[in-house]
């Protein structure tokens, strides 16, 4: 039994950091969204063990990868094959904000269900190998328009926005999270989730909303990293209306009321950047697209 599976980046539309919890980590309340850039996982179940090949990017395709580790905590809890084969072909940068590794974590589970018609695993299940992977895997078994509480992997569906276009640049530098994240330890200590703010997002949101979020970490992101703000400098001077960081970046996000060419817009962007056209997807576009033919 083989399949291929298109595996989604995310966007952060908003996201507010509330507060530190007492187990170290912070509480979020973000907003996330499915966009059409994604990478390939091609999964094969048989045989023994897990192995995995990575194409297209240097990444370690041992325990320390994701998907593999996605792949050995399915097959720990549901032995109903032995082992799988995975190809993972990446394309959603690394590092970007994008959720790429998490993203194909959650395809590798919802995958190895569907190959191995584990009905029993339900999606509460899945859940919790997710949150044991990392806080942005449980969207992935959602994906649309979804708000994210608590460390961000407690999922909340929203009706999904209507479809939209806009740009991605993601410059070549890494961030780390852990260092954007030490700027907010007592600014945040004392702050109270907004039950007004959580209940207007539960009850749906709208683009008008969404252009007058934001997203806590950017102050600090821009501040540390000259590239990173080179990068929206040149895009609010190139007319973009919205322009906002995805998670702790380096990607921006970028739309424009205005009609841009790819050309036009590198042109006045640092050369070393890598730049996607993407369209958001609702979940019922995702269900549709999710299996490649």
């Amino acid at each position: 039994m083989r399949a291929t599976y298109r595996s989604f980046a995310k966007i952060n539309l908003h996201l507010e950091v509330l507060g530190v919890r007492p187990d170290g980590y912070h509480e979020l309340s973000t907003v996330f969204q499915t966009v059409d850039l994604h990478d390939r996982v091609s999964l094969e179940v048989g045989g023994r063990g897990v192995d995995l090949e990575v194409v297209g990017h240097p990444l370690p395709s041992d325990e320390r990868n994701l998907a593999r580790q996605a792949a050995t905590s399915f097959l720990a809890a549901w032995p109903l094959a032995g082992g799988a084969r995975m190809t993972l072909e990446k394309r959603i940068p690394v590092g970007g904000g994008l959720g790429g590794g998490s993203s194909n974590a959650a395809t590798v589970l919802l995958g190895l269900r569907e190959l191995l018609g584990a009905e029993q695993a339900t999606h509460a299940d899945l859940e919790e190998l997710a949150r044991a992977l990392g806080a942005d895997v449980p969207y992935f078994l959602t994906g649309g328009t979804a708000l994210g509480v608590g460390r961000g992997d407690e999922i909340v569906a929203l009706p999904d926005l209507a479809p939209r276009e806009m740009w991605l640049v993601t410059p070549r530098v890494e961030v780390s999270t852990a260092e954007v994240f030490r700027d907010f330890g007592e600014l945040t200590a004392h702050r109270e989730v907004s039950s007004m703010g959580r209940l207007s997002w539960e009850e749906g949101a709208d683009w008008q909303m969404v252009d007058r979020a934001w997203n806590d970490l950017e102050p600090s992101v821009v501040r540390r990293f000259p590239e990173v703000r080179r990068v929206y400098n040149a895009l609010v001077e190139a007319g973009a209306g919205l322009v906002r960081l995805s998670g702790s970046g380096a990607t921006w996000i970028a739309s424009f009321e205005e009609s841009v060419g790819r050309a036009d817009l590198e042109s006045r962007l640092p050369s070393s950047c890598r730049v996607f056209h993407v369209r958001t997807l609702n979940r019922s576009a995702l269900r549709r697209l999710r299996v490649v033919q």
